[in-house]
């Protein structure tokens, strides 16, 4: 009786095994879905976004991501939109313009409130008033900093289009451009501030202030860290989108849940070559959205600014540009 026991606890343990094995094996050979994301720059302004990749929530919801990073928002605009890439990781005044010429997509989410944005000098230059005749460099045409930048000389008095000169760079140059006396003005994440100060750079203008944000957008709120979508990949794949978007909820869950040192840590695989710090993360603290959700305050804000610069003829509605639902979706299902 006893050796009949053991048999059936042997049998009972060896099918246990089998079975365990068949769940790994099959949780092995799950197969991704592969998506190409096109970026306009690797930026921390999408945090949530690196963060769900560093930390496998992509790989949770079945997308197996490939990052093409191309040299500024227009330029991965175009990689989207020729189908090159599933998803776009831009900031939303592209695509607005691009809606407005009829190449119609949506924008399912942003990562900041408002942004992070700060204008830089040499140390005897004191406002944006003194950049009459100066170079600067503010991006590409048509970017977001470009019209930051163009926004702050203009509220100061200078003709952007005929009082100064704009340098083409590539990101993240500005400074060593400005402290070798090549360039007099810049755009600058704030995210560099530390930088900035090792550099003796002046800060004209911090647009992580919210009065300061509020003179150049009109608004203490500007949602235009955003990730689009053309219409016809969420009306085909809308499954793929809410994969997506579930993946970056979790990041932005897990960002609010830990310390900047512990984000920092997370996420700097995605920025081999930089230093990314908790000081960083400190800075993104003041302006990350907590939900990635558009309101109608931060929508309208990027729509007055567009149209008041002359990026846009006439306001867009929201409904036409931007898709909540994916959002709102992961939100009530993830906690």
């Amino acid at each position: 009786m006893l050796r009949r026991s053991i048999q059936v606890c042997l049998v009972a343990m060896l099918t246990m095994v089998i079975m365990i094995g068949f769940a790994t094996g099959a949780q092995a050979n799950k197969k991704l879905t592969k998506v190409v994301f096109a970026e306009c720059a690797r930026s921390e302004g999408w945090l949530p976004v690196h963060l769900a990749q560093t930390l496998g929530f992509f790989e949770e919801e079945g997308l197996a991501p490939e990052f093409i990073t191309y040299k500024d928002g227009p330029l991965a605009l175009m990689g989207l939109l020729n189908g090159d890439a599933e998803f776009c990781i831009i900031g939303f005044e592209p695509v607005l313009m691009a809606h407005e010429k009829g190449q119609s997509s949506k924008v399912i989410m942003t990562t900041l409130d408002s942004q992070p944005y700060t204008f830089v000098s040499r140390p005897e230059l004191t406002s944006a008033a003194d950049f009459k005749g100066k170079v600067v460099f503010a991006g590409m045409p048509g970017s977001a900093p470009y019209f930051f930048v163009k926004t702050i000389l203009r509220n100061a008095g200078v003709d952007p289009d005929k009082e100064v000169t704009f340098a083409s760079l590539e990101y993240g140059a500005e400074l060593v451009a400005i402290n070798r006396g090549q360039i007099d003005g810049a755009y600058v994440r704030a995210t560099r501030f530390k930088q900035i100060q090792e550099m003796g750079g002046r800060i004209i203008l911090d647009a992580t202030n919210p009065a300061k944000h509020k003179e150049v957008y009109g608004s203490e709120k500007y949602q235009a860290m955003s990730v689009q979508v053309r219409d016809d990949y969420i009306k085909e794949h809308p499954e793929i989108v809410q994969a997506f978007s579930n993946a970056v909820y979790k990041g932005i869950l897990w960002q609010l849940s830990h310390t900047d040192a512990e984000i920092a840590k997370a996420v700097a695989p995605m920025f081999p070559g930089r230093n990314i710090d908790a000081g960083l993360i400190s800075v993104l603290r003041k302006v990350w959205s907590t939900d990635g959700i558009y309101t109608e305050e931060g929508y309208r804000a990027v729509i007055d600014f567009c149209v008041a610069n002359g990026v846009l003829r006439a306001p867009i509605p929201m409904n036409e540009t931007v898709d909540n639902s994916f959002m709102e979706k992961a939100k009530a299902n993830i906690h």
